[in-house]
């Protein structure tokens, strides 16, 4: 009769580890497409970076039309370092999934839950974070462009009144 209880216990156990192991795997399949995004997000961030700095030096001592466009610049240099955090906190979690793959089928029944629902907790706050990341470089774009403009504006009205 105990071997019985024991065997069950074992396949229950089994079956269990079997399961976590495939919940896992589509978490870390979820990971891979996440990091992929991740990189574009990276991307991008990296391009409105260069784009600012590219700006602000470029107008840099000159007069300008228009002084809401320091204000917008200023605004931007805030939202990038805090883009900057944001992405390296991105690239920690994940890094954090691919290291837990490797010694993934030696835990516990119990240490695969905790790390199943710590994975599936970090995976709900990237999204939210590479939407909130998404959202704010198309509006970091639109205001680069807009100020690019006005500032090609004022130089060539310079130019011509010279």
């Amino acid at each position: 009769m105990i071997l019985v209880i024991v065997a069950i216990a074992i396949t229950s156990c089994n079956n269990d580890k079997q399961n976590l192991s495939t919940s896992f795997d589509n978490l870390q399949k979820e990971s891979d497409s996440l990091l992929q995004v991740h990189s574009k997000l990276k991307n991008h961030h990296n391009m409105h970076k260069d784009a600012y700095k590219g700006l602000t030096e470029r107008m840099a001592g000159a007069t300008l039309q228009d002084s809401s466009w320091l204000e917008i610049l200023a605004n931007q240099e805030v939202l990038l370092k805090s883009h900057e955090a944001e992405v390296l906190k991105i690239e920690q979690l994940l890094t954090g999934h691919s290291e837990v793959k490797a010694g993934f089928q030696a835990l516990t029944v119990e240490e695969m839950q905790a790390q199943i629902d710590a994975m599936t907790a970090d995976l709900e706050e990237i999204k939210n974070s590479q939407s909130m990341l998404s959202a704010d470089h198309e509006k970091l774009a639109k205001e680069i462009s807009q100020i690019e403009e006005g500032f090609k504006k004022q130089e060539l009205n310079a130019n011509i009144k010279q």
